[in-house]
């Protein structure tokens, strides 16, 4: 059996190599000309562009930076007001709850002193 499968497995190359050697070359010549080395430059256009383009990169990435760093520091102030608005073990009610008026956290959606709300924006 497998002497058979490679005869027939030579004749099929052999039928291919046949087509392959009756069909025309793809890229048919052309009298398109191609220009000098010395005139293939992107130019001053193609520089201007690129300048243009990593410019604005480096200035979008200060800008992102700057972000970052307000972003960054909002959170070390939210965590610090966290942490002095936590009541001292003794302030609090036998029940396990603070005394009223004790809250200092700011008003949330759901009411006033509420979890998950967040201190009003500002410039610091």
């Amino acid at each position: 059996m497998t002497g058979a499968l490679a005869v027939a497995h030579g004749t099929l190359l052999q039928g291919w190599a046949a087509v392959a050697a009756a069909v025309d070359p793809s890229p048919s010549p052309s009298s398109i000309e191609i220009p000098p080395e010395d005139q293939t430059s992107p130019g001053l256009l193609g520089f201007l562009v690129t300048f243009a383009a990593a410019a604005a990169v480096i200035l979008l990435a200060f800008s992102m930076v700057r972000h970052l760093r307000v972003v960054d520091r909002n959170a070390r102030r939210q965590q610090a007001d966290e942490r002095t608005a936590t009541p001292a073990p003794d302030a609090a009610v036998a029940d396990g709850t603070t005394p009223a008026g004790d809250d200092p956290r700011p008003d949330g959606p759901d009411g006033p002193g509420t979890p998950g709300s967040t201190p009003p924006r500002g410039r610091a």
